[in-house]
């Protein structure tokens, strides 16, 4: 073969090769939007948008300011917006829309504190449906801070607290691939790291999110940093990281009760089945010392309470635990998961992320069983000494991790609440008025100047928490949103979902 020949063939085989890694990428980048849900048909959000409306909602009652009661036959005047007014005296002024709520009653909106959003703007709707007017999101994007944009200037859907992209350092190569197909931000210059945050806050994120792979080196170069730009740090307490260290930081708020957990599984020297009771105990003999400190470092803990839960069910039987939910309203791409190679969701059987491998020995299973019963067990001593010492408890769910469904998710969470020891005002308070607080903002309870986010329910939750689902209307930002409305906002979730739908999900309904 002469020179010539072999260098025209050899630059044909380059080029082909460039063209196979070119199809490679783009079908996998294509795989990757998919799964994060952006391929799902998109719900027109203007078939729903109602104007605010100047309106009184008469014969009312009210939750309390403090969330302890309910005040009997109020007027609640709404006007741009916001609460006008709160009381048992109305004088009717012309152009009031007068609504006669024949003694139902009035809570402040839901906010749900931890939620993923990925790329699924359907689930704006989903929350809206039941009665969120407010979600805290984790792992923020541009996409989501252009949704939190168009919500304010009227889109439906509820208010966005976006925190940034998780925060790990996780080398060159590493770091990339998971950026791109994990959606994580890779720390890898700790000198660049208050410049990096600046960046953030000046697009708009409202808080800097940092994850369990951060080395301590870039974990103090976050905690030196956050306070200098002026952004919050949340997150995940980094597995490089002891708590002792973690108390006087500038992490102020724990994505999940987990974090503690996992914090003290390390400092136990880690648990297993035969342990679980010990380990118990050490949590028990612990759970003083944490919750002093939450309290003497001001530190809000992010619930997640009922995601814990399900692992042991998911790990069980997850066909069973896909029963138990309703995947009509997740977004398909989420829960198909197509690309099992990146496990990073996945909700079927074949792809789900808490599933135990097919031969996973059936000897261990019982073991396996006590492990993560004992996990969440764990958890729920900790939320008993909280709520009993007044730590801030916010109430999140971690939607769109299986089996949180976005919306449905948080009334489990508040009856999970309940069912580890809170009383119902106090799982109440968890998803309106704690976090409203917490984000300084006018939000979370029914007095007059706050924005008017507020759900109308056929009973009262301060006597059984599931009464948050018995929803008669959705008030958002002043505009009214009546039962039948928001069952035809979830009618229309389901059709998108069901048109995109590569797999079947009968043996699941």
């Amino acid at each position: 073969m002469s020179i010539k020949l072999f260098k025209t063939v050899l630059m044909w085989l380059l080029i082909m090769l460039l063209v196979a890694i070119g199809f490679t990428l783009f079908w996998l980048n294509n795989e990757v939007n998919k799964f994060w849900g952006a391929h799902t048909e998109v719900v027109n959000p203007d078939l729903f948008i109602n104007p605010q409306v100047h309106m009184a909602l008469t014969n009312v009652n009210v939750l309390s300011v403090d969330g302890e009661r309910m005040i009997p036959n109020q007027t609640v005047v709404i006007n741009q917006g916001l609460i006008e007014s709160v009381g048992a005296d109305f004088n009717v002024t012309a152009g009031i829309e007068m609504i006669d709520a024949n003694g139902q009653f009035l809570i402040p909106g839901l906010i749900d504190s931890h939620v993923h959003l990925w790329q699924s703007p359907n689930d704006l709707l989903l929350y809206l449906a039941n009665g969120v007017t407010h979600v805290r999101e984790m792992n923020g994007s541009e996409e989501h801070l252009n949704w939190k944009s168009e919500v304010t200037a009227g889109r439906p859907g509820p208010d966005l607290f976006v925190a940034s992209r998780r925060h790990n350092n996780s080398g060159l190569i590493k770091g990339w691939f998971n950026r791109w197909t994990a959606k994580m931000n890779n720390a890898h210059d700790v000198d660049e790291i208050e410049s990096d945050t600046l960046i953030l806050k000046n697009k708009g994120y409202d808080a800097i999110k940092i994850y369990t792979f951060l080395d301590k080196k870039f974990f103090q170069a976050f905690n030196r940093a956050a306070p200098r730009i002026g952004m919050k740090l949340l997150g995940h307490i980094p597995i490089s990281m002891e708590l002792s260290k973690v108390w006087g930081s500038n992490l102020k708020e724990l994505a999940h009760i987990e974090e503690l957990v996992k914090a003290l599984d390390r400092e136990f020297g880690g648990y297993d089945s035969h342990s679980a009771e010990s380990f118990l105990a050490f949590v028990e003999q612990r759970s003083d010392e944490v919750v002093s400190q939450l309290l003497k470092n001001d530190m809000a803990v992010v619930s997640t309470l009922n995601l814990v839960e399900s692992f042991a069910g998911q790990k069980a039987d997850i066909s069973n635990a896909l029963h138990g939910v309703d995947l009509g309203f997740v977004n398909p791409g989420i829960i198909e998961a197509t690309v099992p190679a990146i496990r990073v969701m996945g909700w079927l059987p074949e792809v789900n992320i808490y599933r135990l491998p097919a031969d996973y020995p059936a000897v261990r299973k019982e073991g396996n069983q006590v492990y993560w019963k004992a996990y969440a067990h764990a958890h729920k001593i900790l939320l008993y000494a909280m709520a009993a010492k007044g730590v801030r408890v916010l109430a999140g769910t971690d939607a769109n991790v299986p089996v949180m469904v976005p919306g449905f998710s948080l009334h489990n969470e508040l009856l999970s609440l309940t069912q580890a020891g809170m009383n119902q005002a106090q799982a109440l308070r968890s998803a309106t008025s704690e976090p409203a607080k917490w984000m300084n903002l006018k939000i979370g309870s029914v007095q007059s100047g706050y924005q008017a986010d507020l759900l109308l329910l056929d009973a009262n939750p301060l006597l059984d928490i599931e009464n948050t689902q018995k929803i008669k209307a959705v008030i958002n930002n002043g505009r009214l949103y009546e039962h039948q409305q928001l069952e035809v906002m979830l009618n229309a979730v389901r059709a998108a979902n069901d048109h995109s739908r590569k797999q079947s999900i009968a043996g699941f309904e």
